[in-house]
């Protein structure tokens, strides 16, 4: 069996067993991994890091990673 079919294969035995939270968690992984390369989203990361900066060294709220996704979902 070649290793891309070996891979899928037990790519699909494990998703099979995760818990709907757990499946969430890998598709919106999946679709980070489809768009991480992408201008805009490079644009949009580096954008949202310089405010996240800029509003710590003033003393502000600091965005969590958790509040980045679910701004992008």
């Amino acid at each position: 069996m070649g290793y891309r079919k070996k891979s899928k294969q037990i790519l699909l035995e494990r998703v099979n067993s995760l818990s709907k939270k757990e499946l969430d968690e890998v598709l919106t992984f999946v679709e980070f991994l489809k768009i991480r390369e992408k201008p805009w989203f490079i644009d949009y990361v580096n954008e949202r890091a310089r405010e996240a900066l800029q509003a710590k060294e003033a003393g502000e709220k600091f965005v969590t990673i958790e509040e980045l996704q679910l701004e992008l979902s």
